[in-house]
């Protein structure tokens, strides 16, 4: 299961796409869209 939460809180926190990835298990496209998506809907 994707942790879409986590994802933004590392985000926020300044993580690079690289370290979210190792840290959530996830694969790079998955981080872009979860950021992607949240700029869209205005979600920080």
């Amino acid at each position: 299961m994707t942790k879409y939460r986590e994802i933004l809180r590392l985000t926020s926190l300044g993580f690079t796409q690289r370290n979210i990835m190792q840290s959530c298990g996830v694969a790079q496209k998955t981080v872009v869209k979860v950021q992607k998506r949240a700029r869209e809907l205005d979600i920080s």
